[in-house]
């Protein structure tokens, strides 16, 4: 089984260079009576084997309330990828209440690989649970982040108000001791897009990358079984530094037939950074082009297009959500200048894939939305 996550993970590494950074945001559901946990915990970590994000936002993180931590989820996760990929991952998390009838402590956290300089939370406005907003500041190969996590109360619509103003004026102060730092924000905020809250944050320059990248899909994320709602959000804030390169549905395979690892589904962003202009972009790519594929959804065929000022060899592979490649369009010598190559997926079931275009060092990767 290893070996199989393993390929998938170099295939997943070869799509997606160390150039972007993959974000997470995620409620576990804990130790929710009834749901098995320890079986959904052991899912949960191997989908992130596969999926190997580079930082999560985690909610609703139990651990038994005389264990010392022992057998807190946040650390069990990060254990897990830890002794996986043989790379050292920090966890930080903070306890908000406890759960299922005062039967766990519960927290919210941050899972990362990369360094953490400094860490705290801000104590929010209590509701039905007293809840806090959690921030790391992590050294990421593309640059050091602010990273805030949390978890709004869902009850109270003006409890999360007051809850959102409060984590906005904490982001504030954050980005006040590190200027020119960008900032995410992850979360389970129990409102959906176009709530008073949500509004709240987009209105103090919180980019909400689902809907800027996916303008017309829903992006539900709740219930997993049969998704109606969507109130999990990944938020940047950083005047232009960091560029939402996709944000995607994840944590959707259940265990088995009929149940999944929790009543959330999961969203992960690919974010990189910016050129600092426009004429840099373009010298770095001059007159290669990999368009956005047409019809776009599609069923279940649809049109790619790109353009290569030189000769060479060309391949076009479409990978699925994982980085699996489930299919190879394109893999000859073609001459400079504009090509064109149907994809027909009449046997793939529906999701998310991505298609990339490769010519010598140039490398270009784009996301398309199979609806049948």
């Amino acid at each position: 089984m290893k070996s199989i996550l393993s390929f998938f993970l170099l295939l997943n590494f070869l799509v997606f260079p160390q150039s972007q950074l993959k974000v997470v945001t995620y409620n576990i559901m804990g130790m929710k009576p009834g749901t098995d946990p320890s079986t959904r915990l052991h899912h949960i970590i191997q989908n992130l084997k596969i999926i190997n994000p580079d930082i999560i936002g985690i909610q609703e993180i139990n651990e038994a309330l005389n264990s010392g931590g022992i057998d807190n989820q946040a650390k069990q996760i990060a254990d897990s990828l830890s002794n996986y990929f043989g790379v050292a991952y920090n966890y930080y998390y903070s306890q908000t209440h406890l759960s299922w009838n005062n039967q766990y402590k519960e927290f919210v956290g941050i899972i990362t690989k990369y360094p953490v300089e400094q860490q705290s939370y801000l104590q929010l406005a209590t509701g039905v649970f007293p809840r806090r907003v959690v921030w790391n500041y992590i050294n990421t190969p593309i640059g050091k982040i602010n990273f805030f996590n949390t978890h709004l109360d869902y009850q109270s619509t003006a409890i999360r108000v007051t809850q959102a103003q409060q984590i906005i004026q904490f982001v504030n102060q954050q980005e006040a001791s590190f200027p020119g730092i960008a900032s995410i924000l992850t979360g389970d905020f129990n409102d959906t897009p176009g709530s008073q809250p949500i509004n709240l944050f987009v209105a103090n320059s919180f980019v909400e990358t689902w809907s800027q990248v996916n303008p017309t899909l829903s992006g539900y994320t709740m219930p997993s079984n049969s998704p109606t709602s969507k109130i999990d959000f990944i938020f940047k804030k950083d005047g232009g530094q960091l560029k939402i390169d996709s944000s995607v549905i994840i944590m959707n395979k259940p265990y088995f037939a009929s149940s999944f690892c929790s009543d959330h589904l999961g969203i992960m962003n690919y974010f990189s950074l910016k050129p600092l202009n426009v004429d840099e972009d373009k010298l770095l790519n001059e007159g290669f082009e990999l368009e956005q594929n047409y019809p776009n959804p599609f069923n279940p065929i649809t049109k790619i297009s790109y353009t290569i000022p030189e000769d060479g060899v060309v391949t076009l592979k479409i990978y699925s959500l994982i980085g699996e490649e489930v299919a190879k369009l394109v893999n000859q010598y073609q001459y400079a200048g504009k090509h064109d190559v149907d994809f027909l997926a009449k046997n793939l079931p529906n999701g998310v894939y991505f298609y990339e275009m490769r010519l010598g060092e140039f490398v270009s990767v784009k996301k398309l939305l199979l609806l049948k």
